[in-house]
């Protein structure tokens, strides 16, 4: 094995290394680079987190019209006044959709007859077949708009399925859901947003 000895003292070494401490002023980097680049920083900063910030169509907030053309093709308008309503954010490439897309079967089967209306907003399928796949796929017995560029979902500040919002009879958003949720505490939910027996 060959060792390697260092022929010149460590300080002929580092006195041919540039000086790497030098003023900011005089490596070319004015204040004013300075200045810019600690605005940028800071404007990254104020920006709100989405995690963190409660979403309008907000709690108490009227909600947003949902019209436009559903998946069948037809002409869906959903009115809010004297209705009670459960809108469920959903996509067929969305995992935890199809996970929790029975719960919602039961739910729309149990809470209809009690005067509960049961509508989907199927947000940013590009692919309406397979959207449509979807809904056969797992019995899909409610109406479902067709969102494919997210307009609905940005209106209720829906930023990915799987997500629901209740709606009570005045038109007035009562509740929010975002990401998958147990069916009992879906159904308490239910029960004391929107005033319903328990089914």
């Amino acid at each position: 094995m060959r060792a390697f000895t260092c022929s010149s003292p460590p300080s002929a070494h580092l006195a041919a290394r540039p000086n790497l401490r030098r003023p900011i002023g005089r490596s070319g980097l004015g204040p004013s680079f300075v200045l810019g680049a600690a605005l940028l920083l800071s404007g990254c900063a104020l920006q709100r987190d989405i995690a963190t910030v409660t979403p309008d169509g907000a709690l108490g907030a009227r909600a947003p019209t949902l019209s436009g053309q559903a998946l069948d093709g037809s002409t869906l308008h959903v009115g809010f006044s004297g209705a009670r309503t459960v809108i469920v954010f959903w996509a067929a490439w969305c995992g935890p959709c199809r996970k929790e897309q029975p719960v919602l079967n039961r739910i729309a089967a149990d809470y209809g007859p009690l005067g509960v209306d049961v509508v989907g907003v199927d947000m940013l399928d590009h692919d309406r077949a397979l959207a449509r796949a979807f809904v056969q796929e797992f019995g899909v017995s409610y109406p479902s708009l067709y969102d494919d560029a997210g307009r609905a979902a940005a209106a209720y500040e829906v930023d990915g399925p799987p997500a629901i919002v209740l709606v009570d009879g005045r038109g007035i958003i009562v509740g929010r859901v975002p990401g998958e949720v147990p069916e009992t505490v879906l159904r308490q939910l239910i029960v004391s947003k929107l005033q319903v027996a328990s089914a």
